[in-house]
């Protein structure tokens, strides 16, 4: 296998084209693995194994153990996500690996079809391979255990790029939120030795240390989530790569119809225009005058306004939409629904940095600025996140009590990353914000 960087590139081409936002206990014998007797272990003689190594993923909450000598490339999609390419160089020529760790709901590329860990390994599979040229013909085959995992599986398969061939091998965990895996392609012998040493071990997070640029990315993660991943951070990652100009350009022409349709944005002094209205006014002022429009005032009692709204005979929309003013105006006073606005700030300018209307560093510049008014306007992640919420509500006309929306899907998916003891809204919310790039 001679084509570099087929599953580093493959994975995250494959990952935008796809983008547009009870547990079991665990058992000693673990469905789909094996595990050694302490004399098989005791009997393995330890130097007749290749030398391993330790790959710990940016955030944090796992490692893998596989060949000595990998070079490690981080692969920051999203946040909540933690992506890491593995490859042998000049020592092992043609030996690639990706590997990737996330909660249960936010899966890279946000797919609607994982109901567990075998779902779980072929939607990883042809992610991975998605674009790459190579097949693969995945066979099931004995699991190591790892620690923590409820459940393991390993897939393995001849793997052909055009006239080259090669082995591959897949090993997927499950715990009770989250799924991690790591998928190797190279020549028989590479991918024979690492089949020895190979591991996933699951980490508590303790050794990420949260930055400004993590802070970013939670403002965003929501729709990150939504969409499957960043498309700052990716397009960023394909550009440090040295991407083919082809593959970018797709990206590019995606992001660009997407300000014009969505927002009327055709050129960089329209982004900046509409960030800077994001930041300073947005959806949140126009709210506020809709409020005072119809009369509303957080003086009156909750049921007394709904009572009035209804008395005016107005469209269901138009009601939600002022109920959901009310409520994110009793919370939060002036700044309302603003975290609706400064949380795509970093969208706009992602997909403005994605388009060529700005800078990496200009992007990020002017979403800092966002963050910045965040920490002035709210005291904690769920209070910026119950504004957000508010104004997802407002503007598409949905109450977040109604279980059939949209509004109470994307309050739900909110809820699950709140709860991730690792997740996008674990840092500190009164950290430092400086400027990191």
């Amino acid at each position: 296998m001679k084509k570099r960087n087929v599953l580093l590139m493959a994975v995250t081409v494959g990952l935008m084209l796809t983008a547009c936002g009870d547990p079991q206990e665990a058992d000693d014998t673990m469905s789909g693995s094996t595990v050694e007797s302490s004399t098989q272990i005791q009997s393995q003689e330890p130097e007749t194994l290749p030398a391993s190594q330790e790959y710990v993923s940016t955030d944090g909450t796992y490692k893998v153990i596989l060949l000595e000598g990998l070079t490690q490339t981080d692969m920051p999609l999203q946040v909540g996500t933690s992506m890491m390419a593995l490859e042998g160089g000049t020592e092992r020529v043609g030996f690639s690996g990706v590997s990737v760790g996330s909660s249960k709901s936010n899966i890279p590329g946000n797919p609607d079809n994982v109901e567990n860990l075998e779902d779980y390994a072929d939607y990883i599979n042809d992610l991975i391979l998605s674009g790459s040229g190579a097949t693969v013909n995945w066979e099931d085959t004995d699991a190591p255990a790892a620690k923590d995992a409820q459940q393991c599986l390993a897939k393995e398969g001849v793997a052909r790029i055009g006239a080259s061939q090669g082995l591959a091998y897949g090993y997927y965990i499950e715990s009770a939120d989250s799924y991690f895996s790591v998928v190797i392609v190279g020549n028989d012998d590479d991918v024979e030795e690492a089949k020895q040493i190979i591991g996933l071990e699951i980490l508590d997070g303790s050794s990420a240390q949260a930055g400004t640029v993590d802070f970013i990315n939670s403002m965003t993660a929501v729709l990150d989530s939504v969409n499957g991943a960043s498309l700052r951070e990716t397009f960023k990652m394909l550009e440090d790569m040295g991407a083919d100009k082809s593959q970018l350009e797709t990206l590019a022409a995606q992001a660009r119809q997407s300000l014009s349709d969505s927002w009327g944005i055709e050129n960089a002094a329209d982004l900046i225009e509409t960030a800077d209205w994001l930041i300073t006014e947005g959806h949140n002022q126009d709210a506020l005058e809709f409020f005072n429009e119809y009369g509303g005032t957080t003086e009156t009692d909750r049921d007394a306004f709904a009572a009035a709204l209804e008395s005016q005979n107005l469209e269901e929309g138009i009601s939600v939409s002022l109920l959901a003013v009310y409520d994110a105006k009793s919370a939060y006073g002036d700044g309302a629904i603003a975290a609706w606005d400064l949380s795509r700030v970093g969208t706009i300018m992602g997909f403005g940095y994605a388009s060529g209307y700005c800078t990496y560093e200009e992007a990020m510049d002017k979403i800092l600025e966002a963050a910045e008014k965040s920490q002035q306007l709210f005291n904690s992640w769920e209070d910026f996140n119950k504004s957000y919420l508010y104004g997802y509500s407002y503007w598409a006309e949905e109450s977040l009590d109604d279980s059939g929306s949209s509004a109470a899907e994307r309050a739900e998916l909110v809820n699950s990353l709140e709860s991730q003891a690792n997740g996008p809204f674990s840092m500190d919310w009164n950290m430092e914000l400086l400027k990191e790039w």
